[in-house]
């Protein structure tokens, strides 16, 4: 279903594609020592990320000509539950990664399904509260197939491990939840078992109790578990005001873990400053500001489930990733949306903004 070629929100369009620019520069820079050693080339993170970037942005492109509404009908929602189920089974059994499943390796791409779910959790659940909402405390018509939905595809992203995604899919739910009027026995009461089941993972799994350790005193432990968290601090503190020059930051020359991934944002710190820092916070920002007004401006149950969702989840993403750099929650493995290295994150991304901007040319 087509949607008519109207004018659309260009703050939102531009942002995005400025923010890709910016995380191409800071992942040659962040990640050419690692590539060279490793490949033998600098350039090697940084064309992989750069054909993502174009596959990214042709996806948004062709999500914002497509109308939205497509995304409510029964069948599409299906079919996306559907096929994001079968990819987090498959990733399970033939999947790979450091001590987890996480990636399928598809010749020459590796596709992270768990980074699909995300994007899926919103539109099955924007799709049934716009037409169960009013139902939603009835436990058999209304929340059960919810939470049945939602459970079985953070059951599965646990399983890979990896429980900073599996936590943001439950987040993302719980907020549809309550907005769609869910009654406060069942917020509290599935709150209670989210916070026991995730107690559990930290406790099942040692890496992710040391997290938890290296979030409330890094310095304890500064060569082992603070290894991390202590880099990337001595990185956002060396930075400054304007930063130290790009690709003239040090933390990244085998001090800092991940400087391409995970922890780009303490390399902006360190070679942008705390300029750069706030431009980029100002870019999401803007992101949140043109998504919410393009969205309360179609009057749509719908679209206000989708529409709001879509951005604060990836606003949400952004702020998780920069308060784990500057150790304001533990470590999630959650990118840096738009930024970071990784293909899957960049063109799900894209792809929700490029719904944001269909909404858009409807408001």
């Amino acid at each position: 279903m087509a949607s008519r070629w109207l004018a659309i929100d260009k703050p939102l369009f531009a942002t995005p594609v400025l923010m890709i620019g910016l995380g191409l520069l800071m992942v040659y820079s962040s990640s050419y020592h690692e590539s060279q050693e490793i490949y033998g080339r600098g350039t090697h993170y940084l064309l992989r990320q750069a054909n993502a970037a174009v596959v990214g942005i042709v996806v948004m492109l062709l999500a914002m000509r497509i109308d939205y509404r497509l995304y409510q009908q029964r069948p599409f929602v299906l079919f996306a539950v559907g096929l994001t189920l079968a990819l987090l089974v498959l990733v399970l059994i033939m999947g790979s990664g450091e001590g987890t499943r996480r990636w399928l390796s598809l010749g020459p791409l590796n596709l992270q399904p768990s980074e699909i779910a995300k994007l899926t959790t919103v539109l099955f659940l924007a799709s049934y509260l716009s037409r169960k909402d009013d139902k939603i405390n009835d436990w058999w018509n209304g929340l059960f197939p919810a939470l049945a939905v939602v459970g079985s595809l953070s059951l599965l992203i646990l399983l890979e491990p990896d429980l900073g995604t599996a936590a943001a899919v439950v987040m993302v739910a719980g907020i549809m939840l309550v907005v769609a009027g869910m009654a406060w026995r069942y917020i509290i009461g599935f709150g209670t078992l989210a916070m026991a089941l995730a107690g559990t993972q930290i406790w099942m799994t040692g890496y992710q109790a040391r997290r938890i350790v290296a979030f409330l005193n890094p310095w304890a432990d500064q060569l082992d578990v603070g290894f991390q968290t202590v880099q990337s601090l001595i990185a956002v503190g060396t930075g400054g005001i304007t930063g130290a020059g790009l690709a003239e930051g040090k933390q990244k020359l085998s001090f800092l873990p991940e400087p391409h991934t995970d922890f780009i944002y303490a390399v902006i710190g360190e070679e942008l400053g705390f300029v750069g820092s706030i431009l980029v916070i100002t870019g999401f920002l803007m992101i949140l500001w043109r998504g919410v007004r393009a969205t309360v401006m179609v009057p749509d149950k719908f679209c206000f489930f989708l529409g709001v969702v879509l951005t604060a989840v990836l606003v949400m993403q952004a702020l998780l990733n920069m308060s784990v750099v500057v150790n304001l929650v533990p470590t999630t493995g959650i990118p840096l949306p738009l930024i970071s290295h990784g293909g899957s994150s960049l063109v799900i991304t894209c792809g929700a903004i490029g719904i944001l901007l269909n909404i858009s040319q409807h408001s």
